[in-house]
């Protein structure tokens, strides 16, 4: 009997993971170039050829496995998990070629036309709302879903003939083990590595105030700036890493379900992303909200300036 997933799984792994490995690159070029001067517009043009020659390595692998999934099985199924490759392209390389092409990305409006200029003066790195016993967990997820995933190692792969070249499932099986646990351990490693770094940028991001450093305004940034680094923590460091674990997990210890387990990862992975996309939107709808607010407090409250 055919797999009810295998045509759906085939068609989304088709579709699905050139949209995500491309749009990084997409929304790189279409940010608007602000570089300032030679160098910076250099930066701008180098961070878009690493992106662009990477984004093209990894649209030829992708590639390449399907023409190989015609023979070996397991390449497929690798391919179908292919799309994860985003999330190095976004943070790792997308996001520094946006900040090189335009310096003033994610400042508040209106925060450089003013001609008088304030800031909340304290060390922000100290008001963090993930404490330190709260990085074990993202450590732990990590760890436990690679030793989950390495642990099938340790179990006999089944030797039964496959083709009539004499190959074995035992054979695919474990070239896809392989590949599963390397392309996991190296993903989600480099995404634990910069976690913090991002968590920090976020804490240090500028803050403009009002000419009379209003509370009122500095409490807004407070629950806003809460708000961000949480999502950030628990999205991108425990939940993304611990459901595509999960589903990795189930695909190299249960494989003849392999086209169920990229479906459920590639609907589940769009769903991330999706709310990961509409969280990032309000974040950025909230830093106009409280642009807006501390340009009502300078009317409230005017200030005289130097004599």
């Amino acid at each position: 009997m055919s797999d009810p997933f295998l045509a759906l799984g085939r068609l989304f792994t088709l579709v699905f993971v050139p949209v995500m490995l491309l749009f990084p690159l997409l929304f790189a070029l279409l940010v608007p170039n602000r570089a300032s001067d030679d160098a910076a517009r250099l930066r701008a043009r180098t961070a878009l050829l690493t992106l662009g020659l990477c984004t093209l390595v990894l649209l030829g692998l992708f590639a390449g496995l399907l023409v190989c999934s015609v023979r070996f099985p397991w390449a497929g199924s690798l391919a179908g998990f292919w799309w994860v490759c985003f999330f190095p392209l976004w943070f790792g390389l997308a996001m520094p070629a946006v900040l090189a092409k335009n310096p003033a990305w994610g400042r508040a409006p209106g925060s450089c036309e003013e001609s008088t200029r304030t800031a909340l003066l304290l060390n922000r790195e100290r008001t963090s709302p993930i404490g330190r016993a709260m990085w074990l967990l993202p450590t732990l997820v990590v760890l436990g879903a690679t030793g989950a995933i390495a642990a099938r190692g340790l179990a006999p792969f089944p030797m039964r003939i496959h083709g009539a070249d004499g190959s074995t499932v035992g054979a695919f099986e474990r070239t896809r083990w392989i590949l599963s646990l390397a392309v996991y351990a190296s993903v989600f490693g480099l995404s634990l590595a910069i976690l913090p770094r991002s968590v920090r940028r976020t804490l240090t991001e500028p803050e403009p105030m009002d000419v009379r450093g209003s509370e009122e305004l500095a409490e807004l940034y407070s629950d806003q700036r809460r708000r961000r680094v949480l999502g950030l923590f628990w999205g991108g460091g425990v939940v993304l890493p611990a459901f595509i674990g999960t589903v990795i997990s189930l695909s190299v210890w249960f494989p003849y379900e392999g086209s169920l387990w990229g479906l459920v990862g590639g609907l589940g992975g769009a769903a991330i992303g999706i709310a990961g996309a509409i969280f990032g939107t309000r974040m950025s709808v909230e830093r106009s909200r409280i642009s807006e607010a501390r340009a009502k407090f300078n009317q409230r409250t005017p200030f005289a300036g130097p004599v």
